[in-house]
């Protein structure tokens, strides 16, 4: 009784930081600026939907561009809050006007950020297409010339903000809430935890393995299991605790160090890796990991059949792109090859600077072949699934939690001290955060905005730089959107200093660009554009549109 007045009491409290943060929009829409006056001439602008997925922090920043757009450009948008299930498939079915979206950078160059908007890119998701771009990507991909490869970024990302598919907000900062008895936790610009670092420890003392239980929030229902067909960083974060790949990422530095493969040889041109696999890596069955295994898994997410929307990943091998375009029909051309159970070697189309930082993603970690094709869609049900990493699936509730138990069989078992993982899909993060003040779960991955200021000298609070952007998704191929005049618009007429200023209030830095340079080494990003919404309304009127601003 006692815990649940206590969590009542914090849900209150929250509501009203709702109510300032609502002021602060308010207030927001007020001083941006006075509006010029009213060009009634041209064809009256429609009105606009927006999406974004379940949380009061996506909420309130949606309602802030809604009240800037209403006051600078009298654009009339409705907010649709959708589950993160239905926000996917209407991102991937361009189901859509503008949605919030987000990226976290894979590996730290500006490759991982740029190559999503390539034609038919798994994550475009917002019709926009050229073909000058794509070239350019192309193109750096294959450069082994660094200052040359980072000009060609440049160039492409200037086409990418002159057309603006997307609006960039702001670069992320990482806000974790951990509780003090967690140990083992690693902040990285990534906000990726490998849990088997994770243990539990108090008063001094760590706690006996049938203690070691650890509760945290995934903050969405995950989508899939299957690593080849995953999108999101709530899947990549159970893909990291029940799959590994030839390498994983350090838990500090995020560098490439040995999983699966305990070693390997590059040759001169880096177009050529050879990789050792463990003897002792097995799969939860008891078989053992071989190299057949990922010629396997990566022959899969190549299948058009299988239509993984990361196998872009993969094109870097040789011949691979041809074999997903069905160009080629006989895999021995592709540039992956089982030399014997444990040695794989793959042969690249060209040096590829981020190759290694690629074999940690969930889309090349292997899956057991008798399993999937014994079970089919099926394969990843907890009575069924057959994974290789240091924790197993046994349990999944939709919409409620996930249970993984300690892999006895892991290669490193021994250094595994967590016992069992339970992961809730709570996502709403007001409720996530009330859970954890209740002592119901130890780390939230995200301190949401009314409870920014409370949290902000916090022990608990852990805040680190984040290699990832917040940003909204145009759909290209719905009028009155298909216009860039009309995306640049919209883009000018939102004031993001003082968005992050009232609103998100946790450090992030704007964004006027779309890759977070600051994390780049040696790149320069192109000039972007700052807020001015006497430009907006003149390229509305520009495109045909009368422009009656908001009062």
């Amino acid at each position: 009784m006692v815990k649940r007045n206590r969590k009542a009491n914090g849900i209150r409290s929250a509501s009203a930081k709702l109510v300032v943060a609502a002021l602060a929009i308010a207030m927001l829409a007020g001083c941006s600026g006075k509006p010029k006056s009213d060009d009634s001439s041209g064809k009256p602008f429609p009105k606009l939907q927006l999406l974004y997925n379940i949380s009061e922090s996506h909420k309130l920043i949606a309602e802030t561009l809604q009240q800037m757009w209403k006051k600078e450009l009298g654009i009339q948008v409705d907010l649709a809050n959708v589950e993160w299930k239905t926000y996917l498939k209407s991102l991937q079915s361009l189901d859509y006007q503008i949605a919030r979206a987000g990226w976290i950078g894979d590996y730290p160059d500006p490759n991982t950020f740029l190559d999503m908007f390539v034609t038919d890119g798994g994550n475009n998701q917002t019709g926009w297409s050229n073909a000058e771009y794509d070239r350019l990507i192309k193109e750096a991909s294959m450069e082994g010339d660094a200052d040359e490869r980072m000009k060609m970024f440049h160039d492409a990302e200037e086409i990418l903000m002159k057309e603006m598919p997307i609006m960039p907000i702001y670069f992320y900062v990482n806000k974790n809430l951990v509780k003090d008895f967690v140990k083992g936790m690693h902040f990285n610009m990534r906000d990726l935890h490998i849990l088997k670092y994770v243990y539990l420890e108090k008063n001094g003392k760590v706690l006996p393995p049938q203690e070691q239980v650890f509760h945290f929030n995934l903050s969405a229902e995950p989508e899939t299991l299957d690593p080849g067909l995953m999108t999101g960083s709530v899947e990549f974060t159970i893909s990291t605790q029940i799959f590994e790949g030839l390498v994983q990422y350090d838990p500090d530095t995020l560098e490439p160090i040995p999983g699966m493969a305990e070693s390997w040889e590059v040759n001169d041109e880096h177009t050529e890796f050879v990789f050792h696999l463990r003897r002792d890596a097995k799969w939860t069955n008891g078989d053992p990991v071989t190299a057949g295994d990922f010629v396997y898994s990566w022959k899969r997410v190549l299948e058009p059949e299988t239509t993984a929307e990361y196998a872009y990943q993969l094109f870097y091998i040789k011949n691979a792109k041809k074999y997903y375009d069905k160009e080629i029909s006989d895999f021995s051309q592709v540039g992956l090859k089982a030399v014997d159970d444990f040695t794989l070697k793959v042969t690249l189309d060209s040096p590829t600077h981020f190759w290694l930082d690629l074999l940690a993603f969930h889309t090349l970690m292997p899956v057991n072949k008798n399993c999937v094709e014994k079970y089919n869609d099926k394969w990843t049900r907890p009575e069924n699934i057959v994974t290789n990493g240091p924790f197993k699936l046994t349990e999944w509730k939709p919409k409620s939690k996930l249970v993984m138990v300690k892999n006895p069989g892991y290669y490193d078992a021994a250094k595994v001290r967590l016992s069992k993982l339970v992961a809730y899909s709570v996502e709403d993060n007001i409720t996530a955060v009330s859970m954890f003040e209740a002592g119901q779960s130890y780390w939230v991955n995200t301190i949401p905005l009314p409870y920014s200021e409370k949290y902000s000298n916090d022990p608990q609070a852990k805040k680190t730089d984040f290699l990832a952007v917040y940003y909204y998704r145009f759909n290209t191929t719905k009028e009155p959107l298909n216009d860039p005049r009309v995306r640049r618009a919209l883009n000018l007429a939102i004031n993001k200093d003082e968005l992050v200023k009232f609103v998100t209030k946790s450090g992030e830095k704007t964004a006027t660009t779309f890759v977070p340079h600051m994390h780049m080494k040696d790149y320069e990003p192109p000039q972007g554009e700052d807020y001015n919404p006497e430009e907006a309304r003149r390229l509305l009127r520009e495109a045909g549109y009368a422009v009656k601003t908001g009062k």
